[in-house]
């Protein structure tokens, strides 16, 4: 394992942890601002990450893990990042993890539930670090004991947002669902839904996409049979939120997600941690590592939000359609 060998810094890092799976009661993790910078490096740590597609929230999530990076004081002659996009394609996303692994880059970090599952497949039995974030559901990983896997998992609080959709004066009695079933996270959260539906007494509707091309027309068609919609974080429905969020302006239907970044471009609301408290979250498990910390000291995170955000030109667009005073006034709200 290539080091950096600042021993104050690792001695920081070693006295804390995120909050997550631990059964232990954790510590804060520092900040940079108050522990020393990296610095004194032995030999160049490498890092390979790939993020599985373009969309916003993948990108701010990246760009804050960077950041942080940064506030670390990691720069290139410390810390070498090759960052790979595959394009949302599964297969391409195996391909540069199986290259990262050919490289022997001391830790792949993954974006997204596909591309951690491409880093998990292909680090498999060769002593590769894989640091996974932008996973909303870990149960979508299928780890097993004895892996060389952490990282940061922010599940959608579902019960909260359903409870929202149904507190907000829109007689909710049937729920529309519109997710890519062929992503694990997505249809992960997906049942989650349909079981917390299904101990209120709503009805919940179904229409799955294979493609970010499909997710209009089936929200179109979806929201002529209910009173509201629901989205997991998911990476097909993400690029066409601006689409979906049109066809349930047009029907009059709100529309919840698990991803702000859909409430940006028109959703109604959802509730979580953003993209960038994912990244900022995952870069200071990475410091962590790099310093030559054990993996077993830095388990998988789980960050627990139920911040809201909510889009104020859709909710003023929305007849019957009204939140709680006291959550708006929290809540992150998009123009």
């Amino acid at each position: 394992m290539k080091r950096l060998c600042s021993a104050l810094l690792c001695l920081a890092l070693g006295c804390a942890s995120l909050a997550g799976c631990s059964t232990q009661e954790p510590a804060p993790a520092p900040s940079p601002s108050a522990s020393p910078e990296v610095s004194q490096v032995e030999e160049t740590y490498e890092i390979g990450l790939v993020q599985y597609k373009e969309h916003t929230a993948l990108n701010s999530l990246r760009e804050a893990f960077m950041g942080r990076l940064e506030e670390w004081g990691c720069d290139e002659s410390q810390v070498k990042i090759d960052y790979q996009n595959a394009g949302g394609d599964p297969a391409q996303a195996a391909e540069i993890c199986s290259g990262f692994v050919q490289q022997e880059v001391d830790m792949i970090v993954a974006i997204a539930t596909p591309a951690a599952q491409a880093a998990i497949t292909a680090a498999e039995g060769t002593g590769v670090t894989v640091l996974f974030t932008g996973v909303g559901e870990v149960s979508a990983l299928s780890l097993e004991d004895g892996q060389k896997v952490t990282g940061v998992a922010s599940p959608t609080p579902v019960n909260s947002l359903v409870d929202l959709a149904v507190q907000s004066g829109s007689a909710l009695q049937t729920l529309g669902l519109l997710y890519d079933a062929g992503e694990p996270g997505a249809l992960a959260e997906a049942e989650r839904v349909k079981s917390y539906c299904s101990e209120l007494g709503l009805t919940v509707v179904e229409s799955t996409v294979a493609s970010e091309e499909e997710a209009q027309q089936a929200a179109t068609e979806l929201c002529a049979q209910v009173d509201a919609l629901y989205t997991p974080a998911d990476s097909t429905i993400a690029p066409a939120a601006a689409q979906v969020a049109e066809a349930a302006k047009a029907a009059g239907v709100p529309w919840y997600t698990g991803d702000a970044s859909m409430v940006q471009a028109g959703a109604l609301a959802s509730m979580g941690s953003t993209g960038r408290e994912m990244g900022v979250a995952a870069a200071d498990m990475a410091v962590q590592l790099i310093q030559g910390q054990e993996l077993a000291q830095v388990p998988v995170s789980t960050l627990e939000s139920t911040d809201l955000s909510v889009n104020q030109t859709t909710l003023n667009a929305l007849t019957g359609v009204t939140f709680p005073a006291e959550a708006l006034q929290t809540a992150y709200l998009y123009q």
